[in-house]
C-alpha cells in the first residue's frame, strides 16, 4: 500500500502537477536510478516507468495503463544492463538500460482474475541474468513459497 510519494521537478504548465515518485531503485554500481512515476493523465492518473543516470533527467520507458496497471517493485540485473518493473503483482517488464527498449516481458504467476489471488515479491536476477527468483505468496494472507522463472 503507498503511503508517500515523492514530487519530482516542477509543473510544467500553470496549474499542472509534478509527477510523484512511488518506487525508486538504484542500479548496483549506482550510475543509474529507476523510478515508477504517478502523474495526472486524461480523467485520471497514470503510472510511468523510467530510468536516468544518477542525478540528470530521464527517459520514460512506458506508461502504464490509467487506472489499471500498476507497478511498486523494481530490480536490477548485477551488471546494470537490464531493469525491470513487477506489474500488477504477477507480470515483469525488462527494459535495456542503455537503449530504453523493452527486453522481455515475463509473467511470473498466472493473472487468475483482477485482483491475482497470488502475488510475487522480493524479485531478483541471478548473477548471471539467466534466472529469475521470487517469493510467490497470497494476496491477503502469509504463506509465501519460492519462485524461479528461467530467462533465454
Amino acid at each position: 500500500m503507498l503511503l508517500a510519494g515523492v514530487l519530482v521537478g516542477s509543473a510544467g504548465c500553470a496549474g499542472e502537477r509534478p509527477p510523484y515518485v512511488l518506487a525508486h531503485e538504484s542500479s548496483p554500481d549506482g550510475r543509474l536510478e529507476a523510478e515508477v512515476r504517478l502523474a495526472p493523465c486524461g480523467e485520471g492518473w497514470c503510472q510511468s516507468l523510467w530510468v536516468r543516470p544518477s542525478g540528470a533527467d530521464g527517459t520514460r520507458l512506458a506508461e502504464l495503463a490509467a487506472g489499471g496497471d500498476r507497478s511498486d517493485e523494481i530490480t536490477w540485473m548485477k551488471d546494470g544492463t537490464r531493469v525491470a518493473f513487477l506489474v500488477n503483482g504477477t507480470q515483469l517488464r525488462i527494459y535495456d538500460t542503455e537503449s530504453g527498449a523493452p527486453a522481455g516481458l515475463l509473467d511470473l504467476l498466472p493473472a487468475d482474475g483482477p485482483p491475482s489471488t497470488r502475488v510475487a515479491r522480493g524479485v531478483t536476477f541471478s548473477d548471471t541474468g539467466a534466472a529469475i527468483t521470487f517469493d510467490d505468496c497470497p494476496r491477503d494472507r502469509s504463506g509465501c513459497r519460492p519462485g524461479m522463472v528461467a530467462m533465454r
